[in-house]
């Protein structure tokens, strides 16, 4: 599978240098992002209102359309996703979002478009999605569902913890998670975030492996 995947902690601020590579890797399939909420949003929407802007900080050329999983989106619909120059996973519950995403069947729209050479961005919730687990967002979202069956997308072969705060209480957390789960895990504080491509992983901003972390703060 081809990898074009950017795992953010949130969409503002962000690091320049990221800013940076996501318009140039975005605007070399064309200026539309989609926008696949993590749960449906009535009214004004203002999440969504709120990425809109975010876009446009990244550049003005880029249009952002709004998904979600209910009923309201056939499946025709949902397939269309694969025509945009970017899809993007929204922040939220990653309970409810992946309890969605199954339901629909949304991983398998997603292994298509990057085998396509699509930019897939998730933020948050939409990050952790990306990964072999969604299990870590236990320490920060509930489990309104009921999931027993933590699977992820698996689109990369490590874990992410967003919204990292860096106090020892987390470091305590994730150094249990990592003993139980075996699996490595990066860090990243708001604003940061990793690129992951078939040439590797790249980081922007404040993002740590959490083995090299352990060093450097024993």
């Amino acid at each position: 599978m081809t990898k074009n995947i950017f795992l953010l902690s949130m969409m503002s601020p962000l690091d320049e240098d990221l800013r940076q590579v996501l318009a140039r890797e975005i605007l070399k399939r064309g200026t539309k992002v989609a926008y696949v909420s993590s749960s449906p949003q009535d009214g004004d929407r203002p999440y969504y209102q709120s990425t809109i802007a975010d876009y446009a900080a990244i550049s003005s050329e880029l249009v952002v359309d709004y998904f979600d999983l209910s009923d309201a989106f056939t499946d025709q619909a949902l397939a269309t996703l694969t025509d945009y120059a970017a899809i993007y996973l929204s922040g939220g519950n990653t309970f409810t979002f992946m309890d969605s995403a199954r339901t629909r069947g949304l991983k398998t729209i997603l292994e298509q478009y990057l085998a396509n050479g699509g930019v897939l961005i998730g933020a948050s919730a939409g990050s952790i999605m990306c990964t072999p687990s969604i299990e870590i967002a236990s320490d920060a979202d509930a489990n309104e569902v009921g999931m027993t069956d933590f699977t992820g997308f698996g689109f990369v072969d490590f874990e992410f913890q967003p919204h990292f705060s860096d106090t020892d209480e987390e470091h305590a957390w994730l150094a249990e998670y990592q003993r139980k789960n075996e699996r490595e895990i990066y860090t990243c504080k708001d604003g940061a975030g990793l690129h992951v491509t078939d040439s590797g992983v790249e980081s922007f901003g404040k993002v740590r492996n959490l083995d090299t972390l352990k060093e450097i703060v024993s």
